[in-house]
């Protein structure tokens, strides 16, 4: 006998693999993309203007935020 798995084994796979990975992206928390920060209650997302993704609701504080995290100490 050999290992080959049938037709329905594989679907029934793939499936379950696909269903796996919803899940993980439902429920995967968002990052702002300026500063890293990720979603709350108390830290809402908004569009950023630019199109780049999610932003916090207060660009000005972000970018603040992120141009301290990269200043050289």
């Amino acid at each position: 006998m050999t290992n080959v798995p049938d037709a329905k084994a594989l679907r029934d796979r793939a499936k379950q693999l696909a269903e796996e990975r919803r899940a993980e992206r439902k429920n995967r928390k968002r990052k702002c993309a300026l500063c890293g920060t990720e979603e709350s209650d108390k830290t809402p997302f908004v569009a950023h203007p630019d199109g780049i993704g999610p932003s916090c609701k207060e660009p000005s504080v972000c970018e603040n935020f992120r141009a301290r995290a990269l200043a050289p100490r």
